[in-house]
């Protein structure tokens, strides 16, 4: 790309480094930007170079942990009904969670509730770097020389010793008053048709403690979920959720299912395109029926800018510029707008990975398996990321895919937010 020089270490030196990370007592996989085949293109490094890869049940949703079993990250993933200020109020049952882990009904369909259901990520520590066209990713348990919690700093860059995932799609309660408020509850139909502001104003009513669901976090999470299945075909290796289930006659919603609780515990997944998946205990990870807001990532004037601690500012002004710039294809449509799938994703310190180099390359099946929708770099245009995809847009959703063609003031029925809750510094389960 324009104005990014990439040098490629000679064999011998790359040899040498991989056998360094190949022997770290840490967790970590490389992904060879170069291979476009999903599963040849991961390779797993330290402690878990021998690891078996989890893998999904297509006939039950369900998914064999293996190797994966014990990693802590995966153990001490838990559902919970959790306060509005971020501590835990009490367990729910892992395949049922209107029921309370201890007995008794719980309130996960509570609208009177003062909080919502939300699941626990615990914190880890990530080193990212690239050598050549290689991203190398690499996960510790505890604090290293090198290491940083991505994804687990405040706004107030404080280290939190986890986040609280969202289980269900935000949904604002009293939308018609003056306080509406964005939860996580089952059986609500998620929001729809607001802009930026107006789903951050439901976030902040609901907790002072709540931000968007977005930024640093879901690049974690997508790197964790590469590492489990040592692929980049995430749909492929979690489910496909409601990626299909679009329905013109289901207007004004067309075919966004309200949130509901889906059995089948930390992860279900399915292939049929138009069901509710989970990954984490969330829906809002696996079902890909609705683009997820999030204004942590921008694109000021082609140029890819990042938010690493959950700052607020939908023009980029306090924003890290991550030194990605979005290059002009020649192929924009009328709207100046263009869809690509990108094979190449590029470090971005104490942020994550973001697609970079020709910014296509791969398909729904190759390279990254997503889609990237992007603005003209040619227009004066901020645009406000968009993550996932809806359930339009089939097999271009995941993860990894991304919108960066809308403004802040978009607004629709494919479009909503979902709140990640920081609990109080010091904090965990």
């Amino acid at each position: 790309m324009a104005g990014e020089k990439i040098y490629i270490a000679d064999k011998e030196t790359l040899d040498k480094v991989y056998n360094i990370l190949a022997s770290d007592p840490v967790y970590g996989f490389i992904e060879h930007n170069d291979i476009l085949s999903p599963s040849s293109r991961i390779e797993y490094i330290g402690l878990n170079k021998n690891f078996t890869p989890l893998v999904r049940n297509k006939q039950s949703g369900g998914m064999a942990l293996n190797s994966w079993a014990d990693f802590p990250i995966i153990k001490a993933n838990k559902p919970y009904m959790v306060r509005a200020d971020g501590t835990p109020d009490y367990r729910l049952k892992e395949t049922d969670y209107t029921q309370r882990e201890d007995g008794g009904a719980s309130d996960v369909a509570n609208s009177s509730y003062n909080g919502g259901a939300f699941s626990w990520l615990m914190k880890i520590y990530k080193n990212e770097e690239m050598v050549g066209n290689d991203r190398i990713v690499r996960f510790s348990l505890t604090a290293r020389d090198g290491y940083e919690p991505v994804g687990f700093i405040d706004p107030n860059n404080q280290e939190l010793e986890g986040v609280w995932l969202p289980m269900f799609y935000g949904s604002i309660l009293g939308a018609d008053g003056s306080s509406p408020k964005m939860v996580s509850l089952a059986n609500l139909q998620p929001t729809y048709n607001n802009t930026t502001d107006k789903e951050k104003a439901a976030i902040t009513n609901f907790s002072n403690r709540a931000v968007f669901y977005g930024g640093p976090i879901v690049e974690t999470i997508t790197d964790l979920l590469i590492m489990f299945a040592k692929t980049t075909n995430l749909q492929e290796a979690y489910g496909y959720g409601n990626c299909a289930g679009y329905d013109a006659s289901q207007a004004p919603t067309y075919g966004v299912k309200r949130n509901a609780v889906v059995g089948g515990g930390q992860f279900y997944g399915t292939d049929d395109q138009h069901s509710l998946n989970k990954i984490f205990h969330s829906i809002v990870i696996g079902s890909y029926q609705q683009w997820m807001r999030d204004p942590y990532e921008v694109v000021v004037n082609g140029r890819v800018k990042v938010s690493k601690n959950y700052t607020y500012d939908p023009t980029g002004a306090k924003y890290t510029d991550s030194g990605i710039a979005v290059p002009d294809n020649k192929t924009w449509d009328s709207n100046h707008n263009a869809l690509d799938y990108p094979a190449h994703f590029r470090t971005v310190p104490g942020y994550g990975s973001i697609p970079a180099l020709g910014m296509n390359g791969g398909s729904s099946a190759t390279g990254g398996c997503d889609g990237l929708w992007r603005k003209d770099p040619k227009q004066t245009f901020t645009g406000v990321c968009l993550r996932f995809g809806n359930c339009d847009d089939g097999l271009t959703c995941g993860p990894r895919a991304r919108g960066w063609y809308g403004t802040a003031g978009n607004a629709g029925w494919g479009i909503g937010a979902a709140d990640l809750l920081l609990p109080p510094v010091g904090v965990a389960v």
